[in-house]
């Protein structure tokens, strides 16, 4: 590659050299930036599961009052608010609950799905049911999109003390997922 000899010159030139090392310590550290993924990206599932509390205190009366002491919170992670209306959550068993049609969370907002019955307000959503729907000793929650894909689970076994592969870290009455 021929430069002409003015171009080497100024090349060579002592101004030039500390111009031209700053524009490449500046394309060094800006490249990265300008293509890492925003945290958002890196965020497979906007919708996580935060805790399970899946024996609340006191005896299993089976009453209304007890029933609504067991519940799951969502958490949006995300930068947008969530639609949920189609979503649903599972539990090992047949239980499955389906977001009421209008259903939002707004972005890190938490949303608590209680068991028993109750009047839906936008932070608080209740299954509806008449019986427990977390198993005491072990149990597996799991949210699916409106499509059906699974976005997260969370699977918990009584008095795990430390996180595993397998299981969260509990309580004698909560699962921290």
């Amino acid at each position: 590659m021929h430069l002409p000899l003015l171009q080497r010159a100024r090349f060579q030139d002592v101004r030039v050299r500390p111009l031209l090392a700053l524009m490449l310590l500046l394309a060094l550290v800006a490249g990265p930036i300008a293509v890492a993924p925003s945290a958002d990206a890196a965020t497979k599932k906007p919708l996580d599961i935060v805790k399970i509390v899946y024996d609340p205190s006191g005896r299993d009366t089976w009453k209304n009052g007890h029933l609504n002491k067991e519940y799951i919170v969502l958490k949006n992670t995300g930068k947008k608010t969530l639609s949920l209306t189609g979503y649903t959550l599972r539990d090992n068993g047949p239980q499955r609950f389906r977001f009421p049609k209008g259903t939002k969370i707004k972005p890190g907002k938490t949303l608590t799905i209680r068991s028993g019955k109750g009047k839906n307000t936008s932070s608080t959503l209740y299954w509806g049911t008449k019986s427990y729907i977390w198993n005491n000793t072990h149990d597996t929650a799991r949210t699916y999109n409106s499509k059906g894909k699974k976005l997260e689970s969370c699977s918990y076994k009584k008095l795990t003390k430390k996180a595993t592969k397998k299981y969260v870290r509990t309580t004698a009455t909560t699962a921290y997922c």
